[in-house]
Formats: C-alpha cells, sequence, structure tokens
C-alpha cells in the first residue's frame, strides 16, 4: 500500500538535491568533534559548490566570460536589489536569451541548479516565460499562434523545464516549438 502523504519539506529538499547531482552520506562517528569534523567539512564542500568549483562538467562547457557571468549572478543570490532570491540569475536567463544563447542559458540553469539546488524549482518556473519572450523576439513568433499552439500542447512547460538540463537538447526543444507554431493551421 502507497502512502498518500505529501512528502515532507526535507524530503522534498532532498529529492530536489538528487535531481541537481548532490549525495547524500550519513556516517556514524565515535566522537562529538569528530561530528563537527564532519559538520565543518559539509559546509565547506556546500560553499564550495555555490562558488561553482567542483563543477567543471558544466562549466568547461561555457566561455570563462560566461563563467563568470553566472558565477556574479550566484553569488548575488538573495540580494535585496532584486525581489526574488535567484533575481540576478533570472536576469542573467533573460539576457543570454536575448542574446539568443539557448546552450549557455541551459548551462547557466545547471549550474544554478547545481550550485543551489534549492532554487532550481523556483528558476524554472521562469523559464516558460522567458522562452516565450525568446520566440516573439528572435523567431519572429505571432503572439496569437503562440497562444494556439500552447492551447494546443499543454504539457509544453513541463517539457521546456526538463529539457533545460540538458543544452543540447534545450535547444531543439525550443527551435521545434518555434518551427511548429509557425506551421498554418
Amino acid at each position: 500500500m502507497t502512502s498518500t502523504k505529501p512528502p515532507s519539506r526535507v524530503q522534498k529538499q532532498r529529492e530536489i538535491r538528487v535531481a541537481a547531482g548532490w549525495q547524500e552520506v550519513k556516517v556514524w562517528v565515535p566522537t562529538e568533534r569528530d561530528a563537527d569534523d564532519i559538520r565543518n567539512l559539509a559546509a565547506e564542500r556546500r560553499a564550495k559548490a555555490e562558488a561553482l568549483d567542483g563543477l567543471s562538467n558544466e562549466v568547461k562547457a561555457v566561455t570563462p566570460e560566461t563563467q563568470l557571468r553566472i558565477a556574479q549572478a550566484i553569488a548575488e543570490h538573495g540580494s535585496a536589489a532584486y525581489t526574488h532570491s535567484s533575481g540576478a540569475v533570472l536576469d542573467l536567463l533573460t539576457q543570454l536569451a536575448d542574446e539568443d544563447d539557448l546552450v549557455s542559458f541551459s548551462r547557466a540553469f545547471i549550474i544554478l541548479a547545481r550550485a543551489k539546488p534549492t532554487n532550481a524549482a523556483s528558476v524554472a518556473s521562469f523559464i516558460p516565460a522567458k522562452i516565450s519572450n525568446f520566440l516573439i523576439k528572435h523567431r519572429g513568433i505571432d503572439p496569437a499562434s503562440m497562444m494556439t499552439w500552447t492551447h494546443e500542447h499543454p504539457d509544453w512547460t513541463d517539457l521546456l523545464k526538463s529539457a533545460v538540463r540538458d543544452p543540447a537538447r534545450f535547444e531543439h526543444v525550443v527551435e521545434t516549438m518555434a518551427q511548429e507554431m509557425k506551421r498554418p493551421h
């Protein structure tokens, strides 16, 4: 029999971190000092991830300039200059879309999700709107055609949010959407 109880906050955070590639380690140690050492090491590793250290698989695929822009946006997490805690990252995603750089858009999201996994779902919720604006501005999609297409494809937002973690797939999904929206009905 499966439980119908919704997942707890801790369970949701665990699932989010696992989806971002984080590893959970549980360990028993003989002394409080050992426990403090492990807590300190864990805090150090989380800080390194937020500083993008150890994310070489994702980072090496972006230009040094884009890497710097991503690191700066993540460093501004929680800044009072924005109404959303990830406002700087959201601005960066908008800039990358305005630059017609869907691959860097995707990679920036991947790196954010890795560095700040608990913010990934919130940032992902903005992706459909950002891509809608991108399609209108950069692919010449008529807003009425877009509305018709999105109505006919109710899963389009989920498709974008799942594809964003794979740069080549994300670019393909967005370009396919653009082509389908341009087809006469």
